[in-house]
């Protein structure tokens, strides 16, 4: 029986899809495009029609699981009422987010280490900087509502945020037992974090 052919933005997804479950189990560099081909049930020629390569399949797939993310966590975000309380809900969405979908997160970590060669960072690094770009103006808009102490440096503060996220992230795709892998613990330090700079003690809203 032939095989159905699908519409391009559907075999696209598709091909993106089996990229981030062949990279999740091998990792970047034993993940070849034929590897991902047969994943998704093509073959190389139909794979190279709607990318130019493997880099270029991994961007895709980089692209994809921030969007996922984002808009995951914007969502949750938008529920609460002030910016310190809004930090708070980005932090255990993130949380969730990376343990229901540890294959994805676990995938985009694999693909990390070809970070230096060629301009091929650029998702990860333009991640890490919108992150740091989101986190900042919430903490000043913080300041300006009087939510958050005036003589805060919410550039400075915004990174020991996002770091905190960030090891939880990987320990979260990698399976890895940490501190703070228990969510309850891990909340526990982000409150704490966000209260020490909060003009109440506390995180309301």
């Amino acid at each position: 029986m032939a095989r159905k052919r699908l519409p391009a933005d559907k075999r696209r997804e598709s091909i993106l899809k089996a990229a981030e479950r062949c990279l999740a189990r091998r990792g970047y560099y034993s993940c070849t495009t034929a590897d991902i081909a047969a994943e998704a049930g093509i073959t190389e020629p139909i794979l190279y029609q709607h990318f130019d390569g493997k880099r270029d399949l991994v961007e895709g797939m980089r692209q994809r699981t921030v969007q996922d993310i984002s808009d995951y966590v914007v969502r949750r975000v938008l529920k609460r009422t002030t910016q310190l309380a809004g930090l708070r809900e980005a932090a255990e969405a993130a949380f969730d987010f990376t343990r229901r979908h540890r294959s994805k997160m676990r995938a985009y970590y694999y693909s990390i280490p070809e970070l230096g060669r060629g301009g091929f960072h650029r998702t990860p690094v333009d991640r890490l900087h919108r992150l740091h770009a989101a986190v900042t103006y919430m903490l000043e808009e913080g300041q300006r509502r009087g939510e958050v102490v005036p003589d805060l440096k919410a550039e400075d503060f915004a990174w020991s945020y996002i770091a905190l996220m960030e090891i939880v992230y990987i320990a979260n795709a990698l399976g890895l037992e940490v501190p703070f892998s228990d969510k309850r613990k891990y909340l526990d330090l982000v409150e704490r974090l966000l209260c020490s700079v909060s003009t109440t003690g506390e995180i309301r809203g």
